[in-house]
């Protein structure tokens, strides 16, 4: 299982990083990366980032200055994707009550939630090694 965490999160870097540098100088072939092939409207594609991306920021934000605030340090290099993807997966089951449910959408929670818990794993044990 570490084999697949390990790969797992090279293919989440890897992803990431061709979406970051998409978006940044080829924003009109990456404006929707996700939802293109399956037919949802742009309206839709701007809603959800309105309702889950955008609020899922806001969160990470949020923890990081209380962290910050209450003098404590993350607990392991990984712990900030951690949180990213906890509050992602937060603001996405929240949004199954204000947005229209679709089989992506729920693909895509089921993929985040897989992740946040395959992440938190590779946090559990990279804290081990640390202390």
């Amino acid at each position: 299982m570490d084999r697949f965490t390990t790969i797992f999160l090279y293919v989440l870097l890897v992803f990431f990083a061709a979406q970051s540098v998409g978006i940044l100088f080829f924003y009109e072939w990456f404006k929707y990366p996700f939802f293109l092939p399956t037919g949802i409207t742009e309206e839709y594609v701007v809603t959800f980032r309105e309702r889950t991306v955008i609020p899922a920021i806001f969160v990470t934000i949020i923890y990081f200055l209380y962290r910050y605030l209450s003098g404590r340090n993350p607990t392991s290099p990984i712990w900030p994707v951690y949180v990213i993807f906890t509050s992602w997966t937060l603001c996405m089951s929240i949004g199954f009550f204000t947005i229209d449910f679709t089989i992506t959408y729920l693909v895509i929670f089921i993929i985040s939630l897989f992740t946040t818990l395959l992440v938190r794993r590779a946090h559990n044990k990279r804290k081990n090694e640390i202390f």
